[in-house]
Parts: C-alpha cells; sequence; structure tokens
C-alpha cells in the first residue's frame, strides 16, 4: 500500500473508455425513464405543506417525537430541533398529507397522547404550493446557472475541449443521482439540491485535478500520443482520488447511517454523487477529453485537404 502511494501504478484505464460511455449512456437514458414516468417524490418545501413548531417542558429525542407522529401516520414528516436544548422541534408535514387544519389537530392529538400537557404549540405557518413552485424554479436555475458557469471557467482556464469534457460528466452525476430519488422515492426538498451542487462542485474539483495534470503534461511531451498521456495522468493522480474520495465517502456514509431521519435525503445525495461523481471523472471526463481533441484535429486536417483540392 505505500508503494502504492509513492508510485503510481500503470493500470490502462482508457482501455475500455467504449465500455464505460456504454455504461453511462445506458445509466443516464436509465434515469431519465425512470424520472420522466415515476416522477419525484417532492417534499414539503416544493409542494407546500404546513410547520408547526413544539416546545417541550423537558428534553426529548426525534425518535420519541417521530413515533408519536407514527399513531396519525404522519412519521415521515421532516422533523428538525430548533436550537441545542433539545426541547424544541419543528414538524413539517407536506400538503399530500391533507389540509393544514387537519394536519394541526392530527399533531396535537398525536402530541398528547404521548406526552400529556407537557408541550406547547409555538408556531405554525403554512407554506403555499405557489411558493413551492418558485422554489422549484429556483432549483433548476442554480443547477443550470452552475453548469454554465463551470463551461465559462474552465473554458478559460484551459481549453474548449477541456471545458465540454468537465460539464457533460457533471450532467451525467446530477441525472444519475435523480434518477436513484426516483427509483427509490426518497423525498426531494432543499436540502437534496443542496447536496446535488455540492457534488458537482466536488466532482469537477476532482476533473480539474486530472485536467491540469493532463495539461501539465502536455507542455512536456505535447499532444502526440495524447491516449497514453491522459492514462499516465489519471494514475499519477489515483493515490490522491483513492485517499479524497475514499475518507469523504466514509464520513457521508456514516451521516447517512447516523444522521438521523432530517440527514437522509442530503447525505444519500451525496453518497450517490462521490461514487459517480469519481467514475465520471475517469471514465467520462478523461476519454471525452481524448476523443473531442481527436474529432477536431481529424476535422483540421479534412479542412487542410479540402482547401488544397479547391
Amino acid at each position: 500500500m505505500r508503494n502504492f502511494l509513492n508510485e503510481p501504478p500503470n493500470i490502462d484505464f482508457l482501455k475500455i473508455k467504449k465500455q464505460g460511455y456504454i455504461l453511462s449512456t445506458l445509466l443516464v437514458l436509465a434515469s431519465l425513464a425512470v424520472i420522466f414516468t415515476k416522477g419525484f417524490n417532492l417534499g414539503l418545501d416544493f409542494t407546500g405543506g404546513t410547520s408547526i413548531q413544539v416546545r417541550f417542558m423537558q428534553k426529548i429525542e426525534i425518535g420519541d417525537l417521530r413515533s408519536a407522529l407514527r399513531t396519525v401516520n404522519l412519521q415521515d414528516s421532516l422533523i428538525q430541533s430548533v436550537g441545542t436544548e433539545g426541547v424544541e422541534y419543528e414538524i413539517r408535514v407536506s400538503l399530500k398529507k391533507g389540509k393544514s387544519s387537519e394536519i394541526v389537530q392530527k399533531v396535537k392529538k398525536a402530541l398528547k397522547e404521548k406526552f400529556g400537557d407537557r408541550f406547547e404549540i409555538r408556531k405554525i405557518d403554512y407554506i403555499g404550493a405557489i411558493v413551492g413552485e418558485e422554489l422549484r424554479k429556483a432549483s433548476v436555475y442554480s443547477i443550470v446557472a452552475v453548469l454554465v458557469a463551470i463551461l465559462i471557467y474552465v473554458g478559460y482556464r484551459f481549453e474548449p475541449v477541456f471545458a465540454l469534457g468537465a460539464v457533460i460528466p457533471l450532467f451525467h452525476d446530477a441525472i444519475i443521482t435523480l434518477g436513484i430519488f426516483a427509483l427509490i422515492g426518497e423525498e426531494v426538498n432543499l436540502a437534496v439540491i443542496a447536496a446535488i451542487l455540492t457534488v458537482l462542485g466536488y466532482s469537477l474539483n476532482d476533473t480539474i485535478i486530472i485536467f491540469d495534470r493532463i495539461r501539465e503534461n502536455i507542455k512536456i511531451r505535447g499532444k502526440k500520443n495524447l491516449l497514453q498521456l491522459v492514462n499516465q495522468s489519471i494514475n499519477e493522480n489515483l493515490s490522491r482520488t483513492i485517499i479524497t474520495s475514499g475518507t469523504t465517502l466514509f464520513s457521508v456514509l456514516a451521516l447517512y447511517l447516523f444522521g438521523g431521519e432530517s440527514l437522509k435525503g442530503f447525505s444519500l445525495a451525496l453518497l450517490i454523487g462521490i461514487i459517480f461523481g469519481t467514475y465520471s471523472s475517469i471514465y467520462v471526463a478523461s476519454p471525452l477529453v481524448v476523443d473531442l481533441e481527436r474529432f477536431l484535429r481529424l476535422r483540421k486536417t479534412e479542412e487542410g485537404r479540402t482547401q488544397k483540392a479547391i
């Protein structure tokens, strides 16, 4: 292991780039099919609903509160602690569960059965469907804006070929993550959108580091044998990729397993994104640079021949 970290291996990653393209294409198409046929399980942020803030006379656990709500079939509500004392919580119930007045009565009934009179309702807010629609649009705009900004920045710092090679895998990562959420019916809320934006940044960071090594090697050796050069660059960064992705993956996995219900969607999106982001940096972004560069070279050659013929 020590030798592996000190000396880069010589693995031919791009030997299976066609299989990587096929796998990625199938995953993206399958994700899109699930998204358009099954749709998302949108959370309260996007659908509207009721927010109830409750303060208890003594410290309680979220698990106890969720157990109480199970009696009125509201156990899947979003429950968040307010403050650090463990006595005040916000219960957020989707509009799909019923009218605001009905939800409030159900919550009061469940809490009274479980905790008696040892609580008080501090605040009740209603989030309208119009607000949810605006948040949906804002989420889409934010993801598109990030991708466009990345395209411009990478195109400026590197070359247009590298910009396309960086942005296309980001679409790949975001679509697959959303496809898995649609498939398993996991709730999509603002926290999940935040996680996807985080994943885009994480995946781009890994890709940019490989691209930077490719650029350095191009300065030394030129673009004559770009396939071998890109393969070498991936190998030279492999130990860093494994260490960074591995440690992040274990941290997020711990967050998913022990972070509680309110962090489940956020950590799951990170978990999926890190796995596919690392994969796409090696098997999508890097091969794209090679093939796009080859395509441009062939096009220039064809144009040169055409001009000579004229």
